[in-house]
């Protein structure tokens, strides 16, 4: 089982996660591919976070 400091390192990690695949998908001076790899980065890490809080974690 998870100790709290590695459950909230995740957590931290996926915030950071979607907040660094948001400035990628928001960046126009990079090419759509790198945008659509921040934006699937973003999606993937928001719904980690989404189970995390139905599973009642966070």
């Amino acid at each position: 089982m998870p100790t709290q400091d590695e459950e909230d390192d995740e957590l931290f990690d996926l915030i950071g996660a979607v907040g660094a695949g948001v400035g990628l998908a928001q960046d126009v001076g990079l090419p759509p591919a790198a945008r659509q790899v921040g934006t699937d980065v973003a999606e993937e890490a928001a719904a980690k976070l989404a189970d995390l809080k139905r599973q009642g974690l966070v």
